[in-house]
């Protein structure tokens, strides 16, 4: 359905980031505006009969919007010099994990979805990929290749950030006592992301477009989200993140489920954490 696409596009960066390039500002700064805008094409998507089929993908979409390009932003705002980074970033990862628990329950309770509908459940961990390994009949189950996935993108995200963070070059024995809290913050943030971005999105658009096209239109507006503020950032990290989410969302799919790509989420992310700790600790 090309609306969903339309929708997709629209509640993204890119918005944001043809403006930033036109008006010479930081995207950041014309969130508020570009939300004013997408409003009414919500509406539409609400009242125009041949888009009411969106009315929850348009929900959790502009949630994931408001999320993602308002709120993160003021959070990280008001607590800016409020204690080490580490704490304010927990801080912001425990509301959006909230947050994450209340669309969630909205899925649910609202939607009338269960609990594997809404991608909210830990889902089938023994589920199989199409993939098979050499030789034979069997296929390659998906702890398998999220956990090798795990594994390789980790090490590439903590390469990517050692330029950048001075990774090696402050003894880790700094960091050590600072691990529970790197784990919450991997965690948390991990969770709230793979529920906002990724669950209630699938759960409302896949019956309307597809499994292949909601794969897709998830992705790009991961990989779109990461444009700036990522590791990679840039076109690199659009195509880096939204590899990545193609993954996940397979992952999703296949196994009913958000526990698999949390974990690795989980493991990204405590790179990305582990360099922001030997940045500022």
């Amino acid at each position: 359905m090309a609306a969903a696409w339309v929708l997709t596009v629209v509640l993204s960066g890119l918005p944001m980031i043809v403006l930033a390039a036109v008006a010479g500002r930081p995207p950041a700064s014309l969130s508020v505006w570009v939300l004013l805008g997408v409003i009414p094409l919500v509406a539409v998507a609400w009242i125009w009969p041949p888009s009411r089929p969106l009315r929850s993908y348009s929900v959790v979409m502009l949630a994931a919007f408001c999320v993602g390009y308002v709120l993160q932003p003021v959070l990280a705002a008001s607590l800016r010099g409020a204690g080490p980074v580490l704490i304010q970033l927990l801080v912001s990862r425990t509301v959006v994990v909230l947050l994450a628990l209340v669309l969630a329950a909205s899925l649910v309770k609202g939607l009338g979805l269960t609990r594997h509908q809404a991608f909210v459940a830990p889902g089938d961990l023994t589920a199989r990929t199409r993939l098979r390994w050499p030789g034979t009949q069997r296929r390659v189950s998906w702890a398998v290749v999220a956990t090798s996935a795990a594994l390789v993108i980790f090490a590439l995200v903590a390469a990517a950030g050692s330029p950048a963070s001075g990774l090696g070059a402050t003894p880790l024995r700094d960091v050590l006592p600072w691990t529970p809290v790197i784990l919450a913050c991997a965690a948390f943030n991990a969770f709230g992301e793979e529920v906002i971005y990724r669950s209630g999105p699938l759960a409302t658009v896949v019956g309307v477009v597809g499994p292949t096209q909601a794969v897709l239109l998830t992705s790009l507006w991961f990989g779109l989200a990461h444009y700036v503020g990522s590791v990679p950032d840039g076109l690199g990290g659009v195509v880096a993140s939204g590899g990545l989410a193609l993954l996940l969302g397979r992952a999703m799919l296949a196994t009913r489920g958000v526990a698999w790509p949390w974990l690795v989420h989980v493991a990204i992310d405590t790179a990305v954490f582990v360099s922001i700790a030997l940045a500022t600790v």
